[in-house]
Parts: structure tokens; sequence; C-alpha cells
């Protein structure tokens, strides 16, 4: 097997520094042990994982009654900040179902390195992708330092709180960009599994035009690919499974986050430039995440490379292997989804223009409400 090249080494490590980041935020409570080569669960990140939840929770418990005597300011603030606790105490007690989905995660990937006999799976568009994420990351979180400077401060407890709770809200963002890394990663999955079929597609098709083969020596080799294809369907099974799962773990982070990420257009008139700014970060966000959600639908489709097999007049098991394939894939294709909602281009044409009219209409009503007052 080859060496792993620059390219898939800078975005492994690229991986592990996102997994740093969110071991240090709390937001993950599990390290990756080098000798057992799996992840495995740390007292030590649960017990500071908890800690930060216990105090931003009694932070948020003390501070309510503040927020409720200025609710027609503060209601952003509120709705964004108990969706984010709500989030962060959901991925705090699911920790072994995302552990074992990540171990699972790490075996299907060996068994792709060994089908692609490489462990070269990533692309740059791949690691074009996580570096997107991350900019997505640094520019919501330089949205909520931009907002909390904009907040007048009237003691000392008041910036402790303004302090927790923009760490909180970056620990709702990594819980996102997780997921969005485990996209990128099933995404380089299924394109690997691509290449592979391609490649013995190919070796089919050099196999029919060589004359020198006699017909026993024929079948024998068409008889070791037809196994090599059948361990290839049964890995991307696999990967499909575990690709539902990860989506049906993670849908109730996508739900706040789009709750999250629509809160902008509900509470900003879109008067000044800064406003036009953060619309334009949300927008941004929105149709980053629903553009992974499309990437990984289109590369789970098995009809991108399992339709160039032509082996009809030369053996029949062929035939009936890709026919269960395509009919497994026509009965039950991948689509991310929030609770029975599906995230597709569709969803994010209706999300932007519902977003449109609420700036239209807070726009209209403020300027309505000014003209009045003249």
């Amino acid at each position: 097997m080859r060496e792993v090249n620059f390219l898939n080494r800078r975005t492994r490590q690229l991986l592990f520094l996102i997994l740093a980041v969110t071991q240090l935020c709390g937001a993950t409570t599990y390290v990756y042990s080098w000798r057992e080569k799996r992840f495995r669960p740390s007292g030590v990140l649960r017990i500071y994982a908890g800690l930060i939840l216990f105090v931003v929770s009694l932070l948020l418990y003390e501070s309510f009654s503040e927020m409720l005597l200025q609710v027609r300011e503060m209601w952003p603030f509120m709705v964004g900040c108990y969706a984010m606790l709500a989030v962060r105490f959901q991925g705090f007690w699911d920790t072994k179902d995302l552990l074992k989905l990540l171990n699972e995660l790490l075996e299907v990937l060996e068994q792709v390195n060994g089908m692609a006999r490489h462990p070269n799976i990533f692309r740059l568009r791949h690691l074009l992708l996580l570096v997107l994420g991350l900019q997505n990351l640094l520019r919501c979180l330089h949205m909520l330092v931009d907002i909390c400077r904009s907040v007048v401060l009237e003691s000392c407890a008041a910036s402790v709180l303004v302090f927790f709770l923009l760490a909180f809200m970056l620990t709702f963002l990594l819980d996102i960009t997780i997921n969005l890394c485990l996209f990128v990663v099933l995404i380089a999955s299924y394109n690997a599994l691509h290449r592979c079929t391609r490649s013995i597609s190919n070796d089919l098709d050099s196999l029919c035009q060589s004359r020198v083969l006699e017909s026993g020596q024929f079948l024998v080799l068409v008889e070791q690919l037809h196994r090599i294809t059948q361990g290839l369907i049964q890995i991307r099974v696999r990967v499909f499974q575990l690709t539902l799962r990860i989506i049906k773990h993670f849908r109730f982070q996508w739900l706040l986050g789009l709750i999250y990420g629509l809160i902008p257009f509900l509470c900003f008139i879109a008067i000044h430039g800064k406003d036009f700014y953060y619309l334009s970060i949300s927008a941004l966000n929105l149709i980053f995440h629903c553009t992974v959600f499309k990437i990984l639908s289109w590369e789970s489709r098995t009809t991108r490379s399992f339709c160039h097999f032509q082996m009809s007049t030369y053996h029949k098991e062929f035939d009936r292997t890709i026919d269960v394939l395509l009919h497994q894939e026509i009965k039950q294709p991948l689509k991310v989804s929030i609770y029975d909602v599906i995230l597709d281009t569709k969803f994010l044409l209706r999300l932007l223009s519902l977003c449109a009219f609420w700036v239209l209409v807070n726009r209209q009503g403020y300027l309505l409400f000014h003209r009045n007052i003249v």
C-alpha cells in the first residue's frame, strides 16, 4: 500500500486540529488512541465539559429575569442561548452513541482504504470543503463578537456573562462543524468507492476485449472481479447505513442550527451596512450547509458508477448483482433530512424566499414607523 501523500496528511491534520479545538471548548468528551487506533471516552474531558455546561446553565438561569425585563431587545439572545443549551445537553448525554458512530466510521475507512489499495481517499475538493467549514465557523464567531461589542455592559457580571455566552456559542458552532467534518469524510469515502467501481469496470472492459485468454482463464478472472464487486457493494451498503445513522444522530442539532440561522432575519431590519453584513453571513451559512447536503446526496448515488457495467453477454451474475443494487437505490435514495423534512435545494430556495420576505417586512415596517413619527 502506498504512503499517505501531502494532501491527505494535511487533511487529517486539519481534522485532528478541529477535534483538539472541540476538546478545548468542552464540545467533545473523547480522545483518539493512537495505540488502539480508535476513539475512547475521557473522564477528565467529561468532567470539564460538564463543569462548563453547569456554569453556563447557572449564568443563564440567573440572567433569565433580566432578559425578561428587556424581552423586546433581548429575545433573539434568549432564543439563541436556550437553543444552544438544549443542543449541548443533548450532545452531552448522547456521547456514547456518537463515539460508537465514530469508531464504526474508522472501521469503514479502513475497509475503503483496503478496497482502494491506498490510504489517499481525500482530494483537494474535500480539503476545500473543510476549509470553507472553518471559514464559516470563524465568520459566525466574528459576527457574534461584533454583536456582543455593540451591547452596552453596565457591570462586571454582565461582562462575564457575555464572555461565557460567547464561549458557549462557540461550542454550539463546533457541534455543527463536527457534523460537517463527518459529512466530508463520508463524501470522500463515497468518492473513493466510485473510483474503485470505475477501476473494476475498466478491468472488465479490458477483459472483454482480450482475445488471448482461454475461456477457462476468462471465467476465473471474471469470477474474481465479481467477488471484488460484491465486497465493494457490501462496503457501500455499510457506508450508506452509517450515513443514515449519522444524519439521524445530528438531526436535533441541525433543527436548532436552522433556528439559530434564521434569527438574524427576524431581528435585523437591514437598514445599516452591518445589518446587511449579518444577513449575508446567515444566508451564506444556509447555502453552504445545503450545498454540503447536496454533494453528499449526489456522491451516494450508485448509478454514477455502476451503470457503466456491460457484462450481459459475458457473465449474468454481474447483471443480477447490479440490478439488485440499482433497485435498492431507487427504493431508498439517500436524503439529508431532519424529522422527515428533506434539506435539499428546494428547501433552501423556500427558506431563502421566506427570509427575504421577513427582511422586506421588517424594513418596510421600520420605514413606515419613522415616517409616521416625522
